[in-house]
């Protein structure tokens, strides 16, 4: 767990950083990690008539992390990290988040473009492999219509300008908040990679998160809880808008070679009459370099025109070849109902995806 900085320390932190190191003080320490992952990726879908999908294509993505930190006298530790996009998809160097931080035995501070406090301490459910049945996935191919790529990362305002807090770890517990003044502002709020775009809600403003997680091992069991919940106000509330209110709860357990963990998320879409829910399981087994999971995810999604539900199965195995390389392997099913609230929606969707990453 990161060490973390008090809200109250914040300004006097920051005049550290303005002011002019000096010879005695440690030198800068800086950073350079990143990823990179290709896979060659194998959909069959049921697809409209007259329609044909690619079955078979490449999939990659990279990121490439820059830090620096820098110890000072007075206990505080400042930094700051840069994570940049790396692929040609993503318009070359796109930055995705750029922050600055204070922290401390007090607890920690980020400012600027970064992760909400409900995502840095959500407790999610084991995946086959993150890349595809994780709660931020990083590839996939289905269409909309058959599902499209699910997560359910508790991130609403994630990469805005905000402030947060996060507290030391006191006996396993770690909580912490973070406030964006203007989450819709120049960028519109994702809604949770919902099914089916949102058209309302985007002046969404005064957006709180507030998360709280406890980690504890009990003999030969260890136990991971967390909760969850984000409140935005609507600036102009018209009609069919309301606040958006989204909140999760995940627990997972570890017992010798095995994980298992359950994770719930809801979110209203900041409108009236509408609700996404989430359900996710999932387990992995560990056997010296080899991990064999196995996932199942629920979505459902109603709002006044329709009642969409998504199922989700996904099974796979990564091994470890090397230092900070893994071959991963998986098959993904897919079963739409009333996707869009068209009957003609339903659709079934097998994925077979085989790849590598490198993490250095």
């Amino acid at each position: 767990m990161k060490k973390i900085l008090l809200v109250t320390s914040i300004l006097a932190g920051m005049s550290f950083i303005a002011a002019p190191a000096r010879a005695e003080d440690p030198a800068l320490q800086l950073g350079l990690s990143g990823f990179i992952m290709g896979y060659a990726m194998h959909t069959s879908q049921d697809e409209p008539a007259a329609t044909e999908y690619r079955s078979f294509d490449f999939r990659k993505s990279s990121e490439v992390l820059l830090s620096g930190e820098v110890a000072l006298d007075n206990g505080i530790t400042a930094g700051a990290e840069i994570n940049l996009l790396a692929d040609r998809a993503d318009g070359g160097a796109t930055v995705d988040e750029s922050y600055l931080y204070l922290s401390s035995s007090w607890g920690r501070v980020n400012f600027g473009e970064a992760d909400s406090i409900t995502s840095l301490l959500q407790v999610v459910a084991p995946a086959a492999d993150e890349n595809i049945d994780g709660y931020d996935p990083e590839l996939g191919t289905f269409r909309a219509a058959t599902g499209g790529t699910i997560g359910y990362i508790h991130n609403e305002f994630g990469d805005t300008n905000k402030f947060t807090y996060i507290t030391p770890v006191f006996n396993g517990f770690q909580g912490g908040v973070s406030y964006t003044p203007s989450p819709s502002e120049g960028d519109l709020p994702g809604i949770n990679n919902s099914v089916v775009a949102n058209t309302v809600g985007t002046d969404l403003e005064n957006a709180w998160d507030i998360a709280a997680r406890y980690e504890g091992s009990f003999e030969a069991l260890d136990v991971a809880l967390g909760v969850g919940y984000t409140h935005a106000s609507q600036e102009h509330d018209a009609a069919g808008e309301d606040d958006n209110k989204i909140w999760n709860a995940g627990i997972n357990l570890g017992w010798n070679a095995f994980d298992f963990g359950v994770a719930y998320m809801n979110d209203n879409n900041a409108a009236d009459n509408d609700d996404t829910t989430t359900w996710v399981a999932g387990v992995n087994y560990t056997t010296g370099p080899y991990v064999l999971g196995a996932s199942y995810l629920n979505r459902e999604n109603e709002n006044a025109t329709n009642d969409e539900e998504i199922d989700r199965w996904t099974v796979g195995a990564i091994y470890e070849w090397g230092p900070g390389m893994t071959f991963r392997g998986s098959v993904q099913w897919q079963d739409a109902e009333d996707v869009g609230g068209v009957a003609t929606a339903d659709a079934d969707g097998t994925q077979i995806g085989l790849g590598t990453q490198l993490n250095f």
